[in-house]
């Protein structure tokens, strides 16, 4: 049912005539009052500016503007009419005895809802037009309200996707970024029209990218959400920090899928603890098991080693199981040693702490092992003799050193040419490497002595290095897999911590931090 014949009828319609010709104004009122259907009441002005005035208190429904008036034109009229909101108060239709269609255009623009020839009018044709008029112009006040409404709610929506925590992003059916907030922006430091396929190739770590792929083909063929865990490069810095990424298709009535909405949330600190909670308690049950067969094989061994050099003590010089006991002695004597790097794993071996002279350790521990390097390979020492004292147990620190310089020609490869780089600095040790680098339950931040041993060599990945710290985990084929959980063990034990950077083909960084002595601690600049 048209508007027009749903008007309230509580009321006349009210129509303000603006014509400077009194007989124009009086055959427009008997034209409406002929009407049948609709009831009109009116008001009167002879001039655009009487009219105006008229109509910001009387507030018609409709007027009926002549454009050849006194004052101004009917299209200047039509501009002053709109005031300060810039739109029209009522529908208005403009009337002249002249003009044509240039004129009518000029008019319908400027915002009249209807353009009549006076000599076209009758009381069959202006309340129509009127009552059309009236309905034409609330069908655009409804449609600029909705507008309007759909503006503010998109500005909201923007507001509220500016202002969660969250990375927040739409794509296409393709996976093509197009739009992203403020906040994905920034991280990845891409722009819109580089995302390409959700911006992937450019933010992923290298070790992430095929299941990542995998997981948004199936997404992507079966329609269902896209969820995955996965490292995201962050452009202020270049590091990768894993995020919580999941998307939910956006589909037609018909069940196709035409957009996708994500969101990235990052979840770095939460991997973190989980990590280091697992890490904790891997630690606690492999060094309870450890340091249990540890203490019971130092039982045996003390059976057998007493056993085996009272039998030799026992028979004659040149009886012909001397040798025999020897080996016994010299096997019991390497499974002490083993024992000994078992408990020092587990944190239960006996460790005199003392302030030590990491420098002299250093050069003593090189040079003990220079020999059994390969001339293709190159040791270099860098060590600073103002490197202040450190608490650790001088023996088990040296042969620290040892394992990890050995450890640093077998990454090289025999036969192959390279450089081991072993250095002493004084670094600021914060609440982020103390997490991250497997330090004691009593560690605190501040300046520590860092013991750096890098090679050259092959280098490993994510998995090798998450596991090189496991009791008997070897990538050698004749490999006990002790060494390096002995040094990790130790230094743990004596409130330290291990940082290791690899990266395959590109070679490793061991870096052992050791606390200072508490009553000496110097007061230096950050180095790294």
């Amino acid at each position: 049912m048209p508007l027009c014949e749903t008007m309230p009828s509580d009321r006349p319609i009210r129509v303000l005539i603006i014509d400077d010709n009194r007989l124009d104004r009086r055959l427009y009122k008997q034209c409406l009052q002929n009407s049948a259907v609709w009831e009109f009441e009116f008001a009167e002005a002879d001039s655009a500016i009487a009219g105006i005035e008229i109509a910001k208190t009387w507030l018609p429904d409709c007027t009926l503007l002549d454009f050849n008036l006194p004052d101004i034109d009917g299209i200047e009229a039509l501009t002053r009419l709109r005031g300060d909101p810039n739109r029209l108060p009522c529908a208005t239709v403009m009337l002249t005895a002249y003009g044509g269609e240039e004129l009518a255009v000029r008019a319908m623009k400027a915002g009249a809802s209807d353009y009549l020839p006076k000599g076209h009018l009758s009381a069959d044709t202006l309340p129509h037009a009127v009552m059309n008029a009236i309905e034409r112009f609330q069908l655009q006040q409804q449609i600029a309200q909705q507008q309007s409404a759909l503006a503010i709610g998109e500005r909201r929506h923007r507001i509220l996707l500016e202002a969660i925590p969250q990375m927040v992003w739409s794509a296409n059916a393709e996976g093509r970024v197009e739009y992203a907030n403020r906040r994905w922006l920034e991280y990845t430091g891409l722009a819109v029209e580089e995302a390409a396929l959700l911006g992937w190739d450019r933010l992923l770590h290298p070790e992430d990218v095929e299941r990542t792929n995998s997981a948004w083909n199936r997404a992507t063929e079966s329609g269902a959400t896209f969820e995955i865990e996965h490292r995201l490069r962050r452009s202020s810095d270049g590091s990768y920090r894993w995020h919580l990424v999941r998307a939910v298709p956006l589909r037609t009535s018909t069940g196709e899928v035409t957009n996708w909405l994500g969101t990235c949330t990052e979840i770095e600190d939460q991997k973190r603890a989980e990590n280091a909670t697992l890490e904790e308690q891997k630690l606690k049950g492999i060094g309870r098991l450890a340091g249990g067969v540890a203490h019971d094989f130092n039982n045996l061994l003390v059976c057998v080693l007493g056993g085996a050099s009272c039998a030799m003590q026992s028979l004659p010089a040149a009886h012909p199981a001397q040798e025999m006991l020897r080996q016994v002695l010299l096997a019991g004597e390497r499974l002490a040693e083993l024992t000994r790097r078992m408990l020092a794993y587990a944190g239960k071996g006996y460790f005199r702490v003392e302030p030590t002279n990491v420098d002299q350790l250093v050069r003593d521990a090189c040079e003990s092992v220079r020999a059994s390097i390969p001339e293709t390979v190159r040791l270099e020492i860098r060590s600073s003799p103002a490197v202040p004292p450190v608490k650790t147990d001088s023996t088990h620190m040296r042969q620290a050193i040892v394992d990890l310089v050995l450890n640093a020609v077998e990454a090289i490869g025999e036969g192959s040419s390279g450089r081991i780089s072993v250095h002493t600095a004084v670094v600021d040790i914060g609440e982020e490497s103390i997490r991250t680098s497997g330090f004691g339950p009593a560690a605190i931040t501040g300046k520590y002595v860092a013991l750096e041993v890098r090679d050259t060599g092959c280098g490993m990945d994510e998995e090798t290095r998450n596991k090189i710290f496991d009791p008997f985990f070897t990538t050698k084929f004749m490999g006990r897999g002790l060494g390096l959980a002995a040094v990790h063990g130790f230094v743990r034990s004596t409130g330290g911590g291990v940082q290791v950077d690899s990266t395959p083909g590109e070679g490793s960084r061991f870096r052992v931090l050791l606390p200072i002595v508490a009553a000496e601690r110097p007061s230096l600049g950050k180095c790294g």
